[in-house]
């Protein structure tokens, strides 16, 4: 069985032409998980109305995207586990055909799949490993400089895009959960690299084509999902690369944000919409004093999910 897990917030719409999607004449055997992190637009009504036969389990609390994953992960009862966006399209078809590469790969726990925006241009949904020398090319604008190419054909890759991002359920038990620590970004990097720290694969596999808009979500909160990321930035490399290189990334981050804030003012006086209050609000956090001191002495937040022991 699969088990689609989907976490919304503030997206009644985008879910509900979701749910529209997965419930059409499905193919497979499967369930629909919708985790809530407290929205305010009846997403919760609406759903369970329109859509009884979805479990939806409205959350107390916004506690982010990895939060949400594991109360889903938690409800889940599939051999296969997939996380969906509500931006995100899907349709039986490339669903069928995404499952069913899959099964070819059974030396592989976790999957992507090809990823286009909403005009038909390939998405970036596979990534190397994020590395602390890779910021200040980034920082100085040349972030594209050596950057390794997108896979075309199906490939071995150490990170894969959360928005449609499949688990072979068995590898639950073994690692847990998403670490809710990272409130938005880098929690699909995280967990990715603890797979591969466990001895498996990830795959990604062009059989199946989705559409993904992008940040609508994130969209309604613009300052604190900026925020977000470069604090889950941060983190990320807290855990896996120390305090001296997270320091390093850190100051990265500030030499290309002033960068950018200083041309984002000048295009302000130009009458040009300026991102500026983002970068401000970003360099404020940055140069907080002790900040990665505090990061790095965060502990993991990662649940057991033994219910998955007994998947094949």
């Amino acid at each position: 069985m699969l088990s689609v897990v989907v976490v919304n917030w503030n997206t009644r719409d985008l879910l509900l032409a979701l749910l529209s999607r997965l419930f059409d004449a499905p193919r497979l055997s499967f369930e629909v998980i919708v985790v809530d992190n407290q929205s305010a637009d009846d997403s919760v009504l609406a759903a369970r109305r329109t859509y009884p036969a979805a479990r939806v389990l409205p959350q107390p609390i916004n506690g982010g995207f990895a939060y949400g994953v594991n109360r889903g992960l938690r409800a889940a009862r599939g051999r296969w586990v997939l996380l969906l966006n509500t931006d995100a399209e899907a349709n039986w078809p490339a669903l069928e055909r995404f499952v069913a590469a899959a099964e070819r790969e059974p030396d592989a726990a976790v999957f992507g799949p090809r990823i286009v925006d909403e005009y038909g241009h390939v998405q970036r949904s596979a990534w190397p490993r994020h590395l602390p020398w890779h910021y200040l090319p980034q920082a100085l604008f040349l972030g594209r400089l050596g950057e390794r190419r997108h896979p075309t054909a199906a490939a071995e890759v150490d990170v894969v895009s959360g928005c449609v991002f499949l688990i072979r359920a068995s590898v639950l038990a073994e690692i847990g959960g998403f670490d809710e620590r990272f409130f938005m970004y880098y929690e699909e990097a995280d967990f990715c690299e603890r797979v591969r720290t466990a001895g498996h694969r990830l795959r990604w596999l062009p059989d199946a084509t989705f559409v993904h808009e992008g940040g609508l979500s994130a969209a309604q909160a613009a300052e604190r999902t900026f925020v977000a990321f470069r604090e889950s930035c941060l983190l990320y490399h807290a855990q896996w690369h120390g305090r001296f290189w997270t320091e390093y990334v850190r100051a990265c981050l500030v030499l290309g944000h002033t960068l950018r804030l200083c041309a984002w003012l000048v295009l302000g006086l130009l009458g040009k919409q300026s991102r500026a209050p983002l970068y401000r609000a970003a360099l404020r956090r940055l140069l907080r004093p002790g900040y990665v001191g505090e990061l790095c002495r965060r502990p993991r937040e990662v649940p057991a999910l033994p219910q998955f022991a007994k998947s094949r």
